[in-house]
């Protein structure tokens, strides 16, 4: 009798990968672009900003370089099961390279919300050019709570890796669907299928990551409404830098839910329900993916000096009247305060 297959999913799509390398290739040339734009064109008031957000760009490119050519993880979904792809797959063992895909993931994320906090404090910070030492404690614990609050998931997700062979045979015992490639060494089970303690976990994950998002967004509004409560008589140029730092940390929040929060969700969800969705592997591939992606083009979407260097690399001419938000600010703040330590937003 011949073999009859049990898969759901287009396992091999060739026109899918090789498009995506296309692509790929070329999204890469952003990414030196934007080391360049954070090391030269970072204006001397960005301060100790300019290296939280280089930190950043450096994360974000070991991510690209991880999710798209050294390592590409692909799913199956609702499958417990995902494929490596990339080059190193010949080299490494895939479980040690999806490992190494978490972290990457991981670290790039917290550098994002340690890259947003500090925004948001120095925003609060504002009309304060001396914080009080009482301030600055605050502001560290502030940071290691950030830091945990990216970083706990890592563990746990590693930990609930299962023994490989127990996994795929229980699969196959259990489930009337999964992949026919199970047996290559690059497919590797992320999670067991039957552990009530797993499935915690997948759970609280998820919670992880929507609970990040709406931390984002709450904050930022936070930051705003205390910004204009301090601010009693407000210029237009004043009005026009808060509206401007509401609009961008919204937007930072959308993209956190674009493209790490809803890809993971419905990763996990998918699992913890069994339920098959089809076209969400593209899905989850493309959006997860492009997370770095989203990181380096939200540099000049959220930083007015990187921005106004790439209109003018592109020919855009800004008018006259267009000014610069920041610059306003900076010349607003020194009457305070000679020394203080002014970010263009």
């Amino acid at each position: 009798m011949a073999n009859e297959s049990h898969s759901i999913w287009n396992e091999n799509p060739e026109t899918y990968f090789t498009v995506k390398l296309v692509y790929s290739a070329f999204v890469t040339l952003i990414y030196p672009f934007a080391h360049y734009c954070v090391l030269a064109k970072s204006p001397k008031s960005f301060g100790l900003l300019k290296w939280i957000i280089y930190v950043h760009c450096i994360c974000f490119t070991c991510e690209w370089l991880g999710n798209v050519f050294f390592i590409d993880v692909y799913d199956f979904q609702p499958s417990v099961f995902v494929k490596i792809n990339g080059i190193l797959k010949n080299y490494i063992h895939p479980i040690q390279l999806y490992q190494a895909y978490v972290i990457l993931e991981g670290i790039t994320e917290t550098s994002g919300l340690i890259l947003f906090t500090s925004r948001v404090l120095l925003i609060v910070d504002l009309y304060r050019p001396r914080p009080s030492i009482q301030r600055r404690i605050c502001e560290f614990l502030i940071y290691c709570v950030v830091f945990a609050f990216g970083m706990w998931a890592i563990p746990m997700i590693i930990w609930q890796l299962p023994d490989q062979k127990f996994a795929k045979l229980n699969v196959i015992k259990t489930h009337e669907f999964y992949p026919d490639c199970i047996w290559d060494s690059n497919v590797i089970a992320i999670t067991s299928t039957d552990s009530t303690e797993e499935d915690v976990i997948c759970v609280l994950i998820v919670a992880n990551c929507v609970s990040i998002g709406f931390a984002i967004f709450i904050s930022a509004k936070i930051a705003f409404y205390m910004l204009s409560r301090r601010m009693i008589n407000q210029s237009e140029a004043t009005k026009k830098m808060h509206k401007k730092f509401n609009e961008r940390t919204i937007l930072q929040a959308i993209l956190y839910f674009t493209f790490c929060c809803v890809p993971f969700s419905v990763l996990y969800l998918t699992i913890l329900l069994e339920v098959h969705i089809p076209g969400s592997t593209y899905f989850i591939d493309i959006f997860s993916e492009n997370h770095p992606t989203a990181c380096a083009v939200s540099l000049f979407l959220f930083y007015d000096p990187y921005q106004y260097y790439l209109m003018e690399l592109l020919g855009i001419k800004l008018r006259q009247k267009i000014s610069n938000a920041s610059t306003i600010l900076v010349e607003k703040v020194n009457t305070i305060s000679r020394n203080s330590n002014i970010v263009f937003i």
